[in-house]
């Protein structure tokens, strides 16, 4: 009930309920809790474990899970007219990117957009908005690989550093203009260059991730699933 109560009419929930002032109010994909929120619901809905629960909480769940994917597809960020992801944090009103901890900045996030892009991939009958929203976002992700650095502790740092041969990796953080990965200190300051942040901050948060290859492993399975669905772009891609 306190998890139905707390979903936005728009479909997404917040971090906290009771709601609380600040960025806890935002509709809050980072780490990954309205997806986690939306896969309880959708068992709850539907899994046997559940037989328990009466028909009218079922019925409520899954109604719920359908509202936080009409959300999730209603917050995907377009840049010059074209889809990319989502934010890690979205307004719960008008579903703009919106920043949270000072170091978190309003972005692309490389990070949180892998497990919404997972959870749409999961859906049943997927309908031509929910094509176009994985679609775009795969190609994102192929088009915002970071290739040629690798990261790891030298000189008692951990550093990004220059290596052909190391495996691509994905930023925490895109800027919504440039499209590059950026990094910050608790100043709020963006950076574009991992090695120019303090150690506390290089050391204490996920900056980069192999994120886009869970991604790909399950764009992999769903469009082999869902072919005769695909037609244009998605067929191409």
């Amino acid at each position: 009930d306190l998890i139905l109560k707390a979903q936005y009419p728009n479909g997404g929930w917040p971090q906290y309920y009771p709601l609380r002032k600040g960025y806890y109010s935002r509709i809050t994909f980072n780490d990954a809790a309205m997806v986690r929120l939306m896969e309880l619901v959708e068992e709850i809905a539907s899994a046997p474990e559940y037989a328990f629960v009466d028909a009218a909480h079922r019925a409520a769940a899954k109604s719920a899970f359908d509202k936080g994917v009409e959300c999730i597809l209603d917050c995907q960020i377009r840049v010059n007219g074209k889809l990319t992801v989502w934010c890690a944090q979205h307004d719960e009103q008008d579903l703009s990117p919106r920043p949270a901890r000072s170091y978190e900045l309003a972005s692309l996030s490389g990070g949180e957009s892998a497990d919404i892009l997972r959870l749409l991939m999961r859906l049943d009958n997927p309908s031509p908005r929910v094509i176009e929203a994985i679609t775009a976002g795969v190609t994102w992700y192929e088009n915002s690989r970071v290739e040629g650095i690798r990261i790891q502790w030298t000189d008692g740092k951990l550093k990004a550093l220059a290596d052909p041969n190391a495996p691509p990796l994905w930023g925490r953080f895109y800027d919504l203009e440039t499209g590059k990965p950026f990094f910050c200190d608790r100043d709020g300051v963006p950076k574009y260059d991992f090695n120019l942040i303090d150690q506390e901050r290089s050391t204490g948060y996920a900056w980069y991730g192999r994120w886009g290859e869970d991604v790909f492993r399950d764009y992999g399975k769903w469009k082999k699933r869902w072919q005769h669905l695909l037609v244009g772009d998605a067929a191409a891609f």
